[in-house]
């Protein structure tokens, strides 16, 4: 069995950002720090360029609220990916003065009651202070109580950002991720029980003896991609319906390979950095990870752009494999297949040698 090193979620944004010509020239200056906006400027620049919003409810004077400022939003992890994905609105709940909201509607502060009306409003009759709500690019908002350290922040933050809260709930989530990015270290071991092949090497074996295949894209930048990795692509049930069922194949999005399907596609290392055959599949909806199922005679199937579970990959496989997609929605699929995970997804194999990629 292969391993492969998974470094912590922010190393590879961290090398995008940290190496490029901007930040080499500027080493020595001061820490990144969240770039505060206020309501209103979050209304106007949504419209233009479309993010999620981070909102954290604080009360000036109160220990927590102070303790996390100082350190879980100065830790340069979460300044970085928060201004890269996010615009972020610091609020306090008891502030005075009249406030726009993101919809264009003002809301005050009623002199009589403690509170400001859109704390009210957004956190219930009587808003408590810590409070982070994480608005998706739906405008849904998501609402996380207490402190904060930055690991759980930075959790939080890729749930919403990657799109992970449209196929998984939170607390599905969560433990994926610090399996994934355990916080007792600064790397992690992920066993890879699929059998991961070229892409060349599957289409001739799909042409030779075909069972079809399983395509998935990945991107060094997206922490779900390698949460997914660690969890869904090394549970052993997963993993072996995978290896029975089809030829699996993980690339990079980004990869400088030449990749010859119907005929050959290159990286033209555009601005995005995408490889052509990302590009053409995904219909440059650059979302991931991303999976592919495709018939014996490299026929499409179906795909899906988003975080799954072991669970959730194991159901939609059986779905295709059982062709019953031919026949039922998926949603009909689900109300009648039954399974159960008892065995734990591997999180270490301690004396197994690490290899640098997958």
């Amino acid at each position: 069995m292969r391993i492969i090193r998974l470094a912590l979620v922010h190393s590879a944004f961290f090398a995008a950002v940290f190496l490029s010509p901007l930040f080499l020239s500027a080493q020595t200056e001061p820490l990144p720090a969240i770039n505060w906006l206020t309501f209103e400027q979050v209304g106007t620049l949504n419209k233009e360029n479309p993010k999620p919003v981070m909102v954290f409810f604080y009360k000036t004077g109160n220990d927590s609220s102070q303790l996390m400022l100082k350190t879980t939003f100065t830790r340069k992890e979460v300044c970085i990916y928060t201004n890269s994905k996010y615009y972020a609105v610091k609020f306090d709940i008891s502030s005075k003065p009249d406030v726009t909201f993101m919809d264009g509607k003002v809301y005050k502060k009623d002199p009589a009651k403690p509170y400001h009306d859109l704390a009210t409003l957004l956190l219930g009759a009587k808003p408590e202070v810590l409070e982070v709500i994480l608005y998706d690019d739906q405008n849904n908002g998501l609402s996380f109580k207490g402190f904060k350290k930055y690991p759980e922040m930075l959790c939080m933050l890729v749930y919403i950002s990657e799109n992970v809260q449209k196929t998984t709930r939170f607390d599905i989530w969560s433990p994926a991720y610090f399996r994934t990015f355990p916080t007792d270290k600064k790397e992690n071991r992920i066993p890879l029980v699929v059998n991961w092949i070229p892409l060349k090497e599957a289409l001739k074996l799909n042409k030779e003896n075909p069972k079809g295949i399983f395509l998935t894209f990945y991107s060094k930048s997206n922490a779900a991609s390698s949460v997914m990795l660690a969890n869904a692509f090394s549970h052993n049930k997963v993993a072996a319906y995978l290896n029975d069922n089809f030829y699996c194949v993980r690339l990079d999005a980004q990869t400088s390979d030449t990749l010859i399907w119907d005929k050959p596609y290159y990286n033209r290392h555009e601005a995005d950095k995408y490889h052509e055959l990302a590009k053409t599949l995904l219909k440059d909806h650059m979302q991931f990870p991303s999976i592919f199922y495709f018939d014996k005679k490299n026929r499409l199937i179906l795909n899906e752009n988003s975080y799954l579970s072991p669970e959730a990959l194991f159901l939609l496989s059986n779905y295709v494999v059982s062709e019953s997609y031919k026949t039922k929605p998926f949603a009909d699929f689900m109300k009648t297949f039954k399974f159960e995970f008892n065995d734990i997804v591997p999180r270490e194999h301690q004396n197994a040698e690490p290899v640098t990629k997958p």
